[in-house]
């Protein structure tokens, strides 16, 4: 369940990567009666953000994206922590965009070992944008529920109230092209 991102940089798959999500909820259908790992996947997803999480639902794995970055910084010659600082500093991000079309915002990291903060870009190829409460409520229904492919309100319901302390929702259409993409 852990992953494994290469320093300098930061990135959080949970957050920012579908497929990858997706595997993870799978590995531990199959590893179901692992109740410790279900509680440490429910902490991890409620450290999620509540406001909007831009997520890739494109196909390469999260190391694919790091390593098309880090090339792609090394090509304009600011992968260096001090040649990235004076390159971010300039708008406080900037943008990459790799070899399948998808753009990625690159920060600077408070961390001094992952000072290159990665997450995808808004309206970005190969991105969707989805509520972080509607995200975490989705992941976790997921982990409890790992072979339904229909959610209903009740179910998303109980989850966010129980797993989230989330107040209700009063309908699932807001929230269509989320459900769609988490049951694939």
């Amino acid at each position: 369940m852990l992953y494994s991102i290469p320093y300098p940089f930061r990135f959080n798959p949970w957050k920012h990567h579908l497929s990858w999500v997706l595997y993870q909820i799978q590995n531990f259908k199959n590893n179901i009666g692992d109740q410790n790992t279900r509680v440490d996947l429910i902490e991890i997803i409620k450290t999620i953000n509540s406001n909007y999480v831009d997520i890739y639902i494109g196909r390469l794995s999260p190391e694919q994206i790091i390593q098309a970055i880090q090339g792609e910084l090394k090509d304009l010659q600011v992968f260096k922590r001090l040649d990235f600082s004076i390159w971010i500093n300039k708008n406080e991000f900037q943008f990459v965009t790799i070899h399948d079309g998808s753009v990625w915002v690159l920060r600077e990291g408070l961390e001094k070992d992952r000072y290159i903060h990665v997450h995808p870009a808004r309206n970005s190829p190969n991105q969707i944008r989805i509520h972080g409460n509607s995200w975490k409520t989705a992941v976790i229904t997921k982990i409890y529920y790992p072979s339904i492919n229909i959610f209903n309100l009740q179910t998303i319901n109980e989850m966010r109230k129980i797993q989230l302390a989330l107040s209700p929702i009063k309908n699932l259409n807001k929230n269509q092209r989320l459900l769609t993409q988490i049951t694939q």
